[in-house]
């Protein structure tokens, strides 16, 4: 199993880089809006009601870390990597012996790994969400977006180059892209998901590029 770490040249991701318990090899993600290619650039979804001034911090925001992810998956096909794991600088390992068991499984499409749940058709909604009801089994699960939307892609397995390329495909084909967490589970892209979760996700409440967290362990915020 390999595993990827996206992390930023910062002073945030020097921290969180200290605090990885596995073996990893790191891939620099960008902060930089000049870096994001053109065709994500123009999709990006601004909402009517954004002051002028902040249209390029909305860019930078949801446009970097997209771009980080495609670089990643890029690099994953062209070197035709079996079995890699995709994390972001705050995903902290929690039982390395599950990952044992998703090499077995023969899967073709990327699963997710830990992430946030959240109201199935409006954010606005998650007061009246308790994610606490959502029952998983052990092992891979299909995602029921009838009951939950999700987000956060600090842990992701992709099994076979060709699920990376799912995701390039993905995102060359999408009309619109907010957070890139964001547009994946709005269009149901991620298909699977894997319970009990390998890793925590804990960014301390601080985010270098979207929405902070918190400490996410089984798909539950605490």
């Amino acid at each position: 199993m390999k595993i990827f770490v996206i992390s930023l040249d910062t002073a945030v991701g020097k921290e969180r880089r200290s605090k990885l318990n596995y073996q990893h090899e790191i891939f620099w993600g960008t902060d930089k809006i000049e870096k994001i290619p053109d065709y994500i650039k123009n999709k990006i979804f601004i909402p009517h009601f954004s002051k002028p001034e902040n249209k390029n911090k909305i860019i930078k925001q949801r446009g970097c870390c997209t771009t980080s992810h495609l670089n990643l998956w890029q690099k994953i096909v062209d070197e035709n990597i079996y079995n890699v794991i995709v994390c972001e600088d705050d995903a902290i390992m929690k039982n390395i012996n599950l990952l044992k068991d998703l090499e077995n499984l023969n899967l073709n499409e990327p699963v997710l790994l830990n992430a946030k749940l959240h109201h199935p058709q409006s954010y606005d909604k998650d007061k009246d969400f308790n994610d606490k009801n959502i029952i998983f089994k052990n092992g891979i699960n299909e995602i029921d977006y009838n009951l939950f939307r999700w987000s956060c892609t600090a842990c992701v397995y992709y099994p076979t180059p060709q699920s990376a390329q799912y995701m390039i495909d993905f995102f060359k084909n999408v009309n619109k892209i907010s957070n890139v967490d964001l547009t994946l589970a709005k269009k149901k892209a991620i298909k699977k998901l894997y319970y009990p979760s390998a890793f925590l996700i804990k960014d301390d409440g601080v985010s270098q590029i979207n929405n902070p967290h918190g400490l996410i362990d089984n798909y539950l915020v605490s």
